[in-house]
């Protein structure tokens, strides 16, 4: 973890530093009273995924504005190769995803069938307006929520 706002921070000296790392961003367009911009923001607020060794694990913390490691139950989390890439493409694209603490709540377990989340699955959430699906991340107890079409899914 980090301090807040400073996951781009982090990321330029781990990098600097040759630790491998990934800060997943998100494009936003913020409006102001004047002009209207595209911003890239964290994901995962005050978050910076590192791959490390048990060896190496302390050698990151030389790095201002790194806090700690998250754990939960006090073991320190570590996410499969699966769900980076999970995040990464989550990232991709512009369409808004919003993390969320949690678990899943009961639902069809489904897979969205083509465009650019093709492949992904998930648990399904509706709404009056429009379909969900949460995007599971297991190992930081939380998911990702992306809103899709009718038709793209299969159970």
């Amino acid at each position: 973890m980090t301090r807040p706002r400073a996951e781009k921070q982090v990321n330029g000296r781990l990098t600097e530093n040759n630790f491998e790392n990934f800060v997943p961003l998100e494009r936003q367009l913020k409006q102001w009273y004047d002009r209207k911009k595209w911003i890239e923001i964290p994901l995962f607020s005050s978050y910076v995924f590192e791959r490390t060794t048990d060896k190496n694990r302390s050698e990151v913390f030389k790095i201002s504005r790194l806090t700690k490691y998250v754990s939960i139950g006090g073991q320190i989390c570590t996410l499969t190769t699966t769900e980076i890439e999970r995040i990464k493409r989550l990232c991709s694209f512009d369409v808004q995803v919003n993390i969320e603490q949690g678990r899943l709540i009961l639902g069809d377990e489904v897979e969205i069938k083509d465009g650019h989340f093709a492949g992904l699955h998930g648990q399904l959430l509706s709404t009056s307006t429009n379909n969900k699906i949460r995007i599971s991340i297991a190992s930081l107890n939380c998911f990702a929520t992306v809103e899709f079409d009718n038709n793209n899914v299969k159970k």
